[in-house]
């Protein structure tokens, strides 16, 4: 799944700005002109748009719509239309006609408009479905409440609603390149540079440069690989990068790589066979009036945030972000872990989750369908490290572990990346982390549990890490850890919500892992306050944040930059 690009051979068009926007009903379809419409903007969540209630809280379908004029093509080329992510079920029309649907409200929507509708001006109508069932991910269930829809999810960030990413209109030329797979080696001063092209058109040349544009090797060949002599090796804060292009008789491309090698080994994580640890965050996509919309200068913002604060890595907590954030995290080498939205699966009771009518087949064919998305992707980013295919899930049921087998063999045939699950159940109960490389948990003492008892984090920690290692023998992270903090509230002695509480909080977690050889990180959550559904234990949203909402530093955040400047 190639991004679109705009060369010698291939023309783009951004369709982000103001479109038309309207609550539709459930059998809708768009044959005429959208009536009764609002303006809205693309991208954003519109929740955080309007000021209407309704609307913001609205379950259910809306149509976005927009009259696009088209530039002159060449006769067989193709004109595609490309919408980065929309919330969660999508159907794409031309002129009223359907070309296509997407389940899955993180990854990209891609398809061709036929030949026979170009036209001078198109009328592209795109229908949301923002409805969570056990046929999406994130899970959820519809309940009715004074005879409206509610919407019931399992997950502490708000189901905020829209086109979230970039709207392209492009076009390829005829026998495009379809996709490029990039994979390297590192053995001494020699980089292995293998590659495959598809394609149906004839290759004429396949070649590499470095950031200068100096050529370092080429070939002929569809598949096959490129030697490279002394390469520049893409590492932590030096995202070195070369571009494979690629051209044939009628297309070219080029794509952007890092030459490092991953290894998890004895316990612990490589980077170019260099023993790494990882600090940051679990993150979110969320930022004041724009949402989970992408946007240049919030990536821009929270990037140089992760630098300042001296971290190196983030989880993409809890679902695939916008492609301009792994743009920038490979030109700025910071490290992914990369994940998927599974989460939600669990009920915090005693209710089962992977049983039939719940979680079975349905749901782990979504799941499979959408690693093999994101896989597609994400593929050639090599600040992408390690996939994490579950966030708390009820991993102790019995049911959960043939379902996360065969999800982890699915992801096994797609890439050959560490693979982590994130944990939240006790080691004692826990029937699935095996199948993993890597063991994140979630953990909360003095805060979910002995609320406000700082004195037993450190022993709760090394108990429940010391019980996860010795049954299951695999390294751990410590995925995440954080209370809730209002900016400005001080108390000295501390009390929890105070920033006092935050920074005495986190340095207990942080000291209890110190001396434990087989953990390889540690991912505060969150990095910055984000939005949730409402409740009496969220307060206009969770407040976990190192920064607030609006990216200002709690005083945390200078306690974790002095902890991380020399770790």
């Amino acid at each position: 799944m190639l991004y679109p690009i705009q060369n010698q051979k291939r023309l783009t068009m951004s369709l982000n700005g103001i479109w038309n926007f309207s609550i539709v009903d459930e059998y809708y379809e768009p044959r005429f002109l959208l009536k009764d419409s609002i303006l809205m903007a693309v991208p954003s969540s519109y929740n955080d748009l309007v000021v209407d209630k309704a609307v913001a809280n609205h379950v259910g379908l809306v149509c976005y719509e927009k009259i696009i004029e088209v530039p002159k093509i060449i006769s067989n080329e193709e004109l595609r239309i490309r919408i980065g992510a929309a919330t969660h079920k999508t159907s794409v029309y031309i002129n009223g006609v359907k070309i296509g649907d997407h389940n899955g409200g993180f990854l990209p929507i891609d398809l061709m408009i036929p030949f026979e509708m170009i036209d001078d001006t198109l009328r592209l109508s795109i229908v949301l479905d923002n409805r969570l069932d056990y046929e999406t991910l994130p899970i959820g269930q519809i309940g009715v409440k004074n005879g409206l829809e509610k919407q019931i999810i399992y997950y502490d960030f708000a189901n905020l609603s829209g086109i979230h990413r970039d709207v392209i209109l492009y076009t390829r030329p005829k026998n495009p390149i379809e996709d490029i797979y990039i994979t390297t080696k590192i053995e001494d001063d020699l980089a292995y540079v293998s590659y495959q092209v598809f394609t149906e058109g004839k290759i004429k040349l396949v070649s590499i440069k470095d950031m200068n544009q100096q050529v370092v090797g080429f070939s002929s060949d569809q598949d096959g690989m490129i030697v490279v002599h002394k390469p520049h090796l893409w590492d932590i804060g030096y995202g070195y990068l070369y571009t494979l292009e690629v051209v044939t008789e009628s297309d070219m491309y080029q794509e952007r790589f890092g030459i490092r090698e991953i290894e998890i080994k004895n316990n612990q994580l490589f980077l170019n066979k260099k023993k790494i640890y990882l600090k940051g965050f679990g993150m979110h996509e969320d930022h004041l009036i724009i949402g989970k919309g992408a946007n240049s200068a919030f990536h821009i913002k929270d990037m140089n945030l992760l630098n300042w604060i001296c971290a190196n890595s983030f989880r993409t907590s809890h679902y695939p972000y916008a492609e301009e954030i792994y743009d920038l995290a490979d030109q700025m080498g910071i490290l992914i872990i990369n994940e998927i939205p599974a989460v939600g699966l669990n009920f915090w009771s005693e209710e089962k989750v992977f049983v039939p009518g719940k979680v079975d087949e349905r749901t782990k064919k979504v799941h499979m369908n959408q690693l093999t998305e994101l896989v597609q992707r994400d593929k050639n980013h090599p600040s992408v490290i390690m996939y994490s295919l579950a966030n708390e899930a009820n991993t102790h049921e019995e049911g959960a572990y043939s379902y996360f087998k065969d999800v982890f063999s699915h992801m096994r045939t797609l890439t050959n990346l560490p693979l982590m699950i994130v944990e939240w159940v006790n080691a004692e109960v826990n029937r699935v982390a095996s199948l993993a490389d890597v063991i994140g948990l979630n953990r909360y003492f003095s805060w979910y549990s002995e609320f406000g008892e700082l004195d037993v984090i450190e022993e709760r920690i090394k108990n429940d890490f010391q019980s996860y290692y010795d049954k299951f023998k695999k390294p751990i992270m410590l995925t995440e850890f954080g209370a809730d903090t209002i900016a400005g509230l001080h108390a000295l002695p501390s009390v929890p919500f105070s920033e006092e509480f935050q920074v005495e909080f986190l340095a207990l977690y942080q000291q209890a892992i110190s001396n434990l050889d087989y953990v390889i990180g540690e991912h505060v959550w969150n990095f910055a306050d984000f939005m949730t559904k409402q409740g009496l234990t969220r307060f206009n949203g969770n407040k976990k944040g190192v920064f607030s909402r609006d990216r200002q530093p709690k005083m945390v955040a200078h306690f974790l930059r002095e902890s991380w400047k020399n770790k």
